[in-house]
Protein backbone atom coordinates (compact mmCIF):
# COMPACT_ATOMS: atom_id res chain seq x y z
CA UNK A 1 0.00 0.00 0.00
CA UNK A 2 1.26 3.58 -0.61
CA UNK A 3 1.75 4.13 3.14
CA UNK A 4 4.09 1.29 3.39
CA UNK A 5 5.89 2.37 0.29
CA UNK A 6 6.49 5.82 1.66
CA UNK A 7 7.57 4.06 5.07
CA UNK A 8 10.37 2.55 3.11
CA UNK A 9 11.73 5.52 1.33
CA UNK A 10 11.62 7.33 4.24
CA UNK A 11 14.18 4.62 5.69
CA UNK A 12 16.13 3.86 3.08
CA UNK A 13 16.34 7.81 1.31
CA UNK A 14 19.47 9.00 2.61
CA UNK A 15 23.63 9.07 1.87
CA UNK A 16 25.42 10.81 -0.86
CA UNK A 17 27.94 10.72 -3.94
CA UNK A 18 31.44 9.48 -3.81
CA UNK A 19 33.72 12.65 -4.65
CA UNK A 20 35.56 12.87 -8.10
CA UNK A 21 39.43 12.73 -7.59
CA UNK A 22 40.85 16.19 -8.75
CA UNK A 23 43.10 16.34 -12.10
CA UNK A 24 46.26 16.47 -11.82
CA UNK A 25 49.20 19.10 -12.93
CA UNK A 26 51.46 18.22 -15.90
CA UNK A 27 54.77 19.62 -14.70
CA UNK A 28 55.64 18.94 -18.52
CA UNK A 29 53.57 21.16 -20.07
CA UNK A 30 55.04 24.63 -18.59
CA UNK A 31 58.45 25.24 -16.83
CA UNK A 32 56.39 28.53 -14.99
CA UNK A 33 54.56 28.06 -12.57
CA UNK A 34 50.93 29.35 -12.18
CA UNK A 35 49.04 31.22 -9.33
CA UNK A 36 45.79 29.70 -9.36
CA UNK A 37 43.09 32.19 -8.72
CA UNK A 38 39.65 31.14 -7.11
CA UNK A 39 37.10 32.96 -8.59
CA UNK A 40 34.74 35.33 -6.82
CA UNK A 41 32.08 34.23 -4.73
CA UNK A 42 30.73 32.04 -2.33
CA UNK A 43 32.75 29.08 -1.05
CA UNK A 44 30.77 26.46 0.92
CA UNK A 45 32.92 25.48 3.99
CA UNK A 46 32.19 23.62 6.90
CA UNK A 47 31.66 26.63 8.96
CA UNK A 48 29.80 28.78 7.12
CA UNK A 49 27.09 26.08 5.92
CA UNK A 50 24.66 27.99 8.05
CA UNK A 51 24.66 31.12 5.57
CA UNK A 52 22.84 28.85 3.38
CA UNK A 53 20.08 28.49 5.92
CA UNK A 54 20.22 32.34 6.39
CA UNK A 55 19.62 32.63 2.33
CA UNK A 56 16.98 30.42 2.20
CA UNK A 57 15.04 32.20 5.14
CA UNK A 58 15.46 35.33 3.42
CA UNK A 59 14.51 34.11 0.03
CA UNK A 60 11.68 32.78 1.76
CA UNK A 61 9.97 30.46 -1.40
CA UNK A 62 11.48 27.49 -3.69
CA UNK A 63 9.61 25.05 -5.89
CA UNK A 64 11.39 21.56 -5.77
CA UNK A 65 11.09 18.08 -7.44
CA UNK A 66 12.37 14.47 -6.01
CA UNK A 67 13.01 11.16 -7.56
CA UNK A 68 13.88 8.40 -5.65
CA UNK A 69 15.32 5.26 -6.53
CA UNK A 70 15.38 1.97 -4.97
CA UNK A 71 15.84 -1.60 -5.80
CA UNK A 72 15.15 -0.91 -9.81
CA UNK A 73 11.24 1.35 -8.33
CA UNK A 74 10.84 4.73 -8.69
CA UNK A 75 8.94 6.98 -6.85
CA UNK A 76 8.83 11.23 -8.43
CA UNK A 77 7.75 14.17 -6.01
CA UNK A 78 7.42 17.71 -6.81
CA UNK A 79 6.08 20.84 -4.56
CA UNK A 80 6.57 24.29 -3.45
CA UNK A 81 7.70 25.25 0.01
CA UNK A 82 7.79 28.24 2.28
CA UNK A 83 10.66 28.89 4.48
CA UNK A 84 9.95 30.99 7.84
CA UNK A 85 11.15 31.21 11.49
CA UNK A 86 8.32 28.97 12.82
CA UNK A 87 9.40 26.26 10.40
CA UNK A 88 8.68 25.19 7.04
CA UNK A 89 5.37 24.72 5.08
CA UNK A 90 4.72 23.28 1.95
CA UNK A 91 2.53 21.25 -0.39
CA UNK A 92 4.41 17.75 -1.74
CA UNK A 93 2.71 15.47 -4.34
CA UNK A 94 4.14 11.92 -4.66
CA UNK A 95 3.61 9.49 -7.37
CA UNK A 96 4.73 6.17 -8.28
CA UNK A 97 4.01 3.07 -10.79
CA UNK A 98 3.27 1.02 -7.40
CA UNK A 99 0.49 3.39 -6.60
CA UNK A 100 -2.99 3.69 -7.70
CA UNK A 101 -2.98 7.33 -6.91
CA UNK A 102 -0.32 10.02 -6.49
CA UNK A 103 -0.06 11.23 -2.52
CA UNK A 104 -1.16 14.71 -1.42
CA UNK A 105 0.84 15.93 1.20
CA UNK A 106 0.26 19.54 2.81
CA UNK A 107 2.17 20.89 5.72
CA UNK A 108 0.49 23.70 7.02
CA UNK A 109 -0.12 25.82 10.29
CA UNK A 110 1.70 23.02 12.31
CA UNK A 111 -0.77 20.39 11.06
CA UNK A 112 0.05 17.80 8.24
CA UNK A 113 -3.04 16.99 5.95
CA UNK A 114 -2.59 13.57 3.82
CA UNK A 115 -5.17 12.84 0.48
CA UNK A 116 -4.36 9.24 -0.77
CA UNK A 117 -7.07 8.83 -2.85
CA UNK A 118 -9.23 5.40 -2.10
CA UNK A 119 -7.55 4.66 1.07
CA UNK A 120 -8.62 7.58 2.37
CA UNK A 121 -12.02 8.07 0.99
CA UNK A 122 -10.72 10.90 -1.14
CA UNK A 123 -10.52 13.19 1.70
CA UNK A 124 -7.33 14.35 4.08
CA UNK A 125 -6.14 12.74 6.63
CA UNK A 126 -5.24 15.24 9.36
CA UNK A 127 -1.85 14.34 11.30
CA UNK A 128 0.00 16.00 14.05
CA UNK A 129 3.52 15.94 12.66
CA UNK A 130 5.45 16.39 16.14
CA UNK A 131 3.59 12.63 16.97
CA UNK A 132 6.10 10.20 15.78
CA UNK A 133 4.27 7.13 17.84
CA UNK A 134 2.04 7.25 15.50
CA UNK A 135 3.96 5.24 12.00
CA UNK A 136 1.89 6.95 9.40
CA UNK A 137 2.81 10.57 11.02
CA UNK A 138 6.30 9.69 11.08
CA UNK A 139 6.91 8.06 7.37
CA UNK A 140 4.59 10.99 6.15
CA UNK A 141 7.21 13.89 8.18
CA UNK A 142 10.14 11.68 7.45
CA UNK A 143 8.83 12.36 3.34
CA UNK A 144 8.33 16.21 3.82
CA UNK A 145 11.65 16.65 5.70
CA UNK A 146 13.92 15.27 2.67
CA UNK A 147 12.16 17.36 0.32
CA UNK A 148 12.40 21.01 3.06
CA UNK A 149 15.83 22.16 2.11
CA UNK A 150 15.69 23.77 5.56
CA UNK A 151 14.99 21.25 7.59
CA UNK A 152 17.43 18.67 5.71
CA UNK A 153 20.16 21.46 6.12
CA UNK A 154 19.70 21.93 9.57
CA UNK A 155 20.03 18.30 10.58
CA UNK A 156 23.61 17.92 8.90
CA UNK A 157 24.96 21.09 10.93
CA UNK A 158 25.68 19.20 14.26
CA UNK A 159 27.30 16.17 11.92
CA UNK A 160 29.41 18.11 9.68
CA UNK A 161 32.99 16.36 9.05
CA UNK A 162 34.17 18.19 5.80
CA UNK A 163 33.25 19.97 2.75
CA UNK A 164 34.77 19.59 -0.48
CA UNK A 165 34.39 21.07 -4.13
CA UNK A 166 33.10 18.08 -6.05
CA UNK A 167 34.06 18.44 -9.59
CA UNK A 168 32.87 21.41 -12.07
CA UNK A 169 30.44 23.92 -11.62
CA UNK A 170 26.93 23.58 -13.53
CA UNK A 171 24.08 25.76 -15.05
CA UNK A 172 21.28 25.07 -13.03
CA UNK A 173 17.58 27.16 -12.57
CA UNK A 174 19.93 29.78 -14.63
CA UNK A 175 22.93 30.41 -11.65
CA UNK A 176 26.03 28.76 -11.80
CA UNK A 177 26.06 26.34 -9.01
CA UNK A 178 29.16 24.75 -7.55
CA UNK A 179 28.73 21.06 -6.25
CA UNK A 180 30.53 20.00 -2.95
CA UNK A 181 30.19 16.74 -0.84
CA UNK A 182 29.15 17.15 2.70
CA UNK A 183 30.77 13.98 4.90
CA UNK A 184 28.85 13.76 8.02
CA UNK A 185 28.77 11.64 11.12
CA UNK A 186 25.71 9.65 11.05
CA UNK A 187 25.48 9.26 15.22
CA UNK A 188 25.68 13.21 15.13
CA UNK A 189 22.91 13.72 12.77
CA UNK A 190 19.68 15.85 14.09
CA UNK A 191 15.98 15.89 13.33
CA UNK A 192 13.63 13.50 11.33
CA UNK A 193 17.25 12.25 10.07
CA UNK A 194 18.43 10.70 13.04
CA UNK A 195 15.21 8.83 13.79
CA UNK A 196 15.44 7.23 10.43
CA UNK A 197 18.51 6.19 10.50
CA UNK A 198 17.86 5.01 13.95
CA UNK A 199 14.48 3.23 12.32
CA UNK A 200 16.77 1.70 9.89
CA UNK A 201 18.71 0.26 12.89
CA UNK A 202 16.50 -0.90 14.32
CA UNK A 203 15.33 -3.21 11.23
CA UNK A 204 18.85 -4.58 10.43
CA UNK A 205 20.24 -2.50 8.41
CA UNK A 206 23.90 -1.71 8.33
CA UNK A 207 23.89 2.66 9.00
CA UNK A 208 27.74 3.57 7.81
CA UNK A 209 29.72 5.77 10.45
CA UNK A 210 29.52 8.32 7.76
CA UNK A 211 27.74 9.63 4.65
CA UNK A 212 27.89 12.10 2.02
CA UNK A 213 25.34 14.31 0.47
CA UNK A 214 26.28 16.62 -2.58
CA UNK A 215 24.91 20.02 -2.61
CA UNK A 216 24.76 22.15 -5.87
CA UNK A 217 25.49 26.02 -4.22
CA UNK A 218 25.15 29.41 -6.00
CA UNK A 219 26.79 32.40 -5.37
CA UNK A 220 23.79 33.06 -3.81
CA UNK A 221 24.30 30.88 -1.05
CA UNK A 222 21.39 29.04 -2.41
CA UNK A 223 21.05 25.33 -3.17
CA UNK A 224 19.78 24.07 -6.02
CA UNK A 225 20.27 20.79 -6.37
CA UNK A 226 20.74 17.72 -3.92
CA UNK A 227 21.96 14.01 -4.20
CA UNK A 228 22.82 11.28 -2.27
CA UNK A 229 23.10 7.72 -2.43
CA UNK A 230 23.37 4.47 0.00
CA UNK A 231 22.48 1.26 0.63
CA UNK A 232 21.46 0.86 -3.06
CA UNK A 233 18.51 3.87 -2.93
CA UNK A 234 19.39 7.36 -4.76
CA UNK A 235 17.53 10.50 -4.17
CA UNK A 236 18.25 13.75 -6.62
CA UNK A 237 16.44 16.67 -5.49
CA UNK A 238 16.32 20.06 -6.91
CA UNK A 239 15.21 23.20 -5.59
CA UNK A 240 14.24 26.46 -7.87
CA UNK A 241 12.59 29.50 -8.12
CA UNK A 242 13.63 31.02 -5.07
CA UNK A 243 11.37 33.99 -4.18
CA UNK A 244 8.96 33.08 -6.40
CA UNK A 245 5.06 32.73 -5.98
CA UNK A 246 3.84 29.72 -4.11
CA UNK A 247 0.34 28.52 -3.56
CA UNK A 248 0.52 26.44 -0.09
CA UNK A 249 -3.13 25.73 1.83
CA UNK A 250 -4.69 23.49 3.95
CA UNK A 251 -7.64 21.61 2.51
CA UNK A 252 -11.23 22.54 2.89
CA UNK A 253 -12.72 21.66 6.22
CA UNK A 254 -15.54 19.41 4.85
CA UNK A 255 -12.21 17.63 2.95
CA UNK A 256 -10.26 16.69 6.24
CA UNK A 257 -10.86 13.88 8.46
CA UNK A 258 -9.35 12.28 11.43
CA UNK A 259 -6.28 10.26 10.69
CA UNK A 260 -6.69 6.61 12.11
CA UNK A 261 -4.63 5.70 15.53
CA UNK A 262 -2.12 2.90 14.14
Amino acid sequence: MPAAAVLAWSLTACGGAAPEAPAGLDASASATEETVVEPAGFVLTTENLPDIAAAMLAAQTYDTTMVTEVAGASMTAQGQARVSDAGTEMTLSMSSPEMAAPLDIRLVGGQMYVNMGELTGGLFWQLDPTDTSNPLTAGFAGSTGQASAADSLEALVPALVSVEKSGAVEELDGVSAQPYDVVVDTSKIAGRSAEQFAAAAEAGVEVPAQITYTYWVGDDQLPRKLSMDLLGSHIEMTFSNWGGPVTIEAPPADQVTAAPTM
